[in-house]
């Protein structure tokens, strides 16, 4: 006969359970900058303990000290206008060149990354302050190569106004000079990377900085014939040099209007910039931000301003707030928006410092440009700030919205992070994935190693090149890139 009993345990255990300010903090480094708008909007508008006192972005028109609760129909009233005025407006950027590029026979492939890249240019008819290029290339169309999307921005470039597509200004002029075809060499000289030699634009001192350029450049050991070399040298031909280049346009979009209505452009949360001059330190006020150099190498890096309002606490819900008379109410309103506030700027900390060490880790990427991406973890990161690695992936999630902008374009912060393979020389995590497989594609498309390579033959060139790669990886990276194999391509 079985008999039942109740008996008393008793255990101890230790759980960790975040508070509220954590809680909101995590969220919002999860948050994109138009979520993280949203956000603060909808807060604001629920608090009154905080207002909004800056919002450069804003059609709502918020003032220092008012605040207005009827933005969402001043904003329709906005976008009514807009369409109003629209037929005054003219062609936008991007259905003349859209026009001009319906006009071409090109491959399906080659149509989609000629029109995301030109619903990425800017007001200015640039990309430096969009999505960078090479991030517009579509994984799931295997013949999207970087050799592609090349060929597309110069046949664009090439469009009329001629020199967008561009970085900067200063490279379409280069671009305009170029494809007119009647530039001289000093020209091209000047505007490749060397427009400080026009400042002042005085034929006498700019000979003399390029005398200068070409002493110390053969004071170098090795050095090598440069333009200059076959250029006669005196304020006649640099007289002419200096008047084609300002008969060229910096704006060449200037005319046409931006046609923002198919972009899926993302604000950026954190702004770097370069300089590479010895000795020098940038001269721009970055506030919010840090400075940091490695020998020539200097770097700032900051937290994007502009891109979300600015809050404060309500100057006139403290003038209320008096310790006898305030109620619970109006200190826990008090209490929410600076724990609010507290998380913004917790954010926005924690974005620069991550900012500076990825910086740091893909020091020859930010150098030199797209292809010279590192192998980089976010846990190596995490260790480099004294952070916990989930930190760092709700910075930079590959399904999250938040983008660095560099002099290169803007690029989501996942895309710094990439696992590396072995090299031929035997040390690890010196390539990263990303870069073997822009080499795969590239292989495969150029033809200069024949049609249909195997996985086998490819691990071979690949390995000829310095990666240490087996084939096995070389299938996996493939398939993940959605190309065939030799038979099926």
């Amino acid at each position: 006969m079985a008999f039942l009993g109740q008996s008393l345990d008793q255990s101890q255990r230790q759980t960790y359970r975040l508070s509220q300010v954590q809680l909101q903090a995590v969220k919002f480094l999860q948050m994109g900058t138009g979520d993280l708008r949203s956000e603060i909007y909808r807060f604001a508008g629920e608090n009154p303990a905080v207002e909004i006192v800056n919002d450069r972005l804003s059609s709502a028109g918020y003032g220092n000290s008012e605040r207005r609760v009827s933005r969402g129909s001043e904003a329709s009233d906005s976008y009514q206008a807009a369409l109003e005025s629209k037929e005054d407006r003219g062609e936008s950027l991007q259905e003349h060149l859209i026009h001009q590029l319906n006009l071409l026979r090109i491959s399906p492939d080659e149509y989609a990354l000629s029109e995301a890249l030109i619903y990425n240019l800017d007001e200015n008819g640039c990309y430096g302050s969009m999505r960078a290029p090479e991030s517009l290339l579509d994984k799931s169309r295997p013949l999207q190569t970087k050799a592609m999307l090349e060929r597309c921005i110069k046949r664009i470039q090439s469009m009329d106004p001629v020199g967008v597509c561009c970085r900067n200004p200063e490279e379409s002029l280069l671009v305009q000079a170029q494809v007119a075809g009647d530039a001289s060499e000093l020209v091209l000289f000047i505007l490749d990377g060397r427009l400080e030699f026009l400042n002042p634009p005085q034929p006498e001192k700019i000979l003399r900085k390029l005398e200068k350029f070409r002493t110390e450049w053969h004071s170098r050991k090795f050095a090598g014939e440069i333009p200059l070399d076959r250029t006669e040298l005196n304020e006649k031909t640099v007289q002419e040099a200096l008047s084609y280049i300002l008969n060229l346009n910096p704006r060449p979009a200037g005319e046409y209007y931006k046609d923002s209505a198919s972009e899926d452009y993302q604000l950026p949360d954190i702004v770097l910039k370069i300089t590479r001059e010895a000795g020098s330190v940038p001269s721009d006020d970055f506030p919010r931000g840090i400075v940091r150099a490695d020998g020539d190498f200097h770097f700032q890096v900051r937290y994007a301003s502009g891109v979300l309002p600015e809050l404060r606490i309500n100057p006139v819900f403290l003038e209320k707030m008096d310790d006898k008379s305030a109620d619970s109410d109006r200190q826990k309103l008090l209490l929410e928006a600076k724990e609010f506030i507290n998380g913004l700027e917790f954010r926005e900390s924690t974005s620069v410092l991550q900012g500076c060490a990825i910086v740091s880790a893909q020091k020859d990427f930010f150098e030199n440009g797209p292809g010279h991406l590192a192998a980089l973890t976010r846990k190596e990161i995490a260790e480099r700030l004294g952070i916990h690695e989930s930190t760092v992936s709700r910075l930079s999630a590959r399904n999250g919205s938040k983008y660095f902008q560099t002099e290169w374009g803007a690029f989501p912060a996942s895309y710094f992070f990439s696992a590396g393979v072995r090299s031929s020389d035997g040390s690890s995590g010196k390539i990263s994935a990303d870069t073997v497989k822009a080499r795969i594609r590239d292989i495969i498309a150029s033809g200069e190693y024949g049609k249909n390579l195997s996985d086998s033959r490819i691990t071979e060139i690949l390995n000829s090149q310095g990666i240490g790669i087996a084939r096995r990886t070389v299938a996996k990276y493939r398939r993940q890139m959605n190309v065939g194999n030799s038979y099926e391509r």
